[in-house]
């Protein structure tokens, strides 16, 4: 009887260790999930500041994310990459997010990145230095510098049409690289052109006269789009995206002056006003409105640059 006892002790002893190993192996953290990829293709302009910050910061490591910022120097070479598959998304302005819709790339626009409001994201006429032009009607019969069918345009006409005069009122120029359109007005060999900050500073610098800028008007508007697949596949990854995003806008719109330098390592600023140019407000993440984009539509219709009858829900997602 003793021995039977002891055995049945032992045994109990045993089970009660095996359970209670059982339960600490159940305790244990699970491993963490290896973090979801993104490649999103930036330009040097001021738009891409929030990513650079969620980058500097840790947040998308925080939520997980293997965010690589693929740099280009070119909008061309950066679609190029888009189209080829080669990124997930990219920061880009809607005429062009349009464009690469009608032509077939399955893509959405998903948050603006600058123009959530009129003063976010600057887009000017200046006149030549020492020019009499004073004002938009001063430009009629005149020569304006731009680049065909583009954003530039799109902000010229409405800034024209807004002042009561048709676009072809002035003599449009086709000057599509920005440094060249900036000597060129330097020069007064064109009377005025249209650029986006921080280009419209430095002309301002260089004594060129801003006769009209979009800063009551909300024309110039720069987005995020991301492919569909991308979309479809990796939700949390994108959602995860933004929510690194948000924070990041928050830490540049209440303390800009902690990331003036992160601005003119990352951004083509002129060196002459980088030490003085401010930075911009941002938006929280948001897409654009039904209206801006028909807007968009409308003028890239009349203009006869869409083979598609392409819709707002065509190009915009809500994350």
């Amino acid at each position: 009887m003793a021995l039977g006892k002891k055995f049945k002790t032992m045994f109990l002893l045993l089970l009660t260790i095996a359970l209670l190993s059982g339960c600490t192996q159940e305790k244990k953290t699970p491993q963490k999930a290896e973090p979801e990829q993104l490649k999103i293709g930036v330009l040097p302009v001021e738009d891409i500041m929030p990513m650079l910050v969620a980058e500097k910061n840790g947040y998308f490591t925080e939520e997980n994310l293997q965010v690589e910022l693929v740099r280009f120097q070119s909008a061309m070479e950066q679609g190029n990459a888009m189209q080829s598959g080669q990124l997930n998304g990219m920061n880009t302005d809607m005429i062009v997010a349009t464009m690469m819709k009608d032509s077939g790339l399955d893509l959405k626009m998903t948050s603006f990145t600058l123009g959530a409001s009129p003063q976010e994201g600057k887009f000017a006429i200046v006149a030549a230095p020492g020019s009499n032009i004073q004002t938009l009607q001063d430009l009629k019969g005149k020569s304006l510098g731009i680049s065909y069918n583009s954003i530039i345009e799109y902000v010229s006409d409405g800034l024209l049409k807004d002042a009561g005069i048709e676009p072809s009122e002035v003599k449009k120029v086709s000057v599509p690289k920005i440094p060249l359109r900036m000597e060129m007005l330097f020069s007064s060999q064109i009377a005025a052109i249209t650029v986006p900050d921080p280009m419209v500073t430095f002309a301002e610098f260089k004594g060129a006269k801003v006769i009209a800028q979009d800063t009551t008007h909300n024309l110039s508007q720069a987005v995020v789009i991301f492919n569909q697949k991308t979309l479809d596949n990796k939700k949390g990854a994108v959602a995860g995206f933004y929510r690194a995003y948000a924070k990041a806008v928050n830490d540049l719109n209440n303390h800009p002056e902690q990331y003036k330098q992160l601005l003119v390592e990352n951004v083509n600023i002129p060196e002459p006003i980088a030490k003085d140019y401010s930075l911009q407000h941002y938006p929280l993440p948001q897409v654009p409105t039904e209206k801006d984009v028909n807007n968009i539509l409308q003028w890239m219709k009349q203009k006869d640059l869409l083979k598609n009858n392409l819709q707002y829900t065509d190009l915009v997602q809500k994350i």
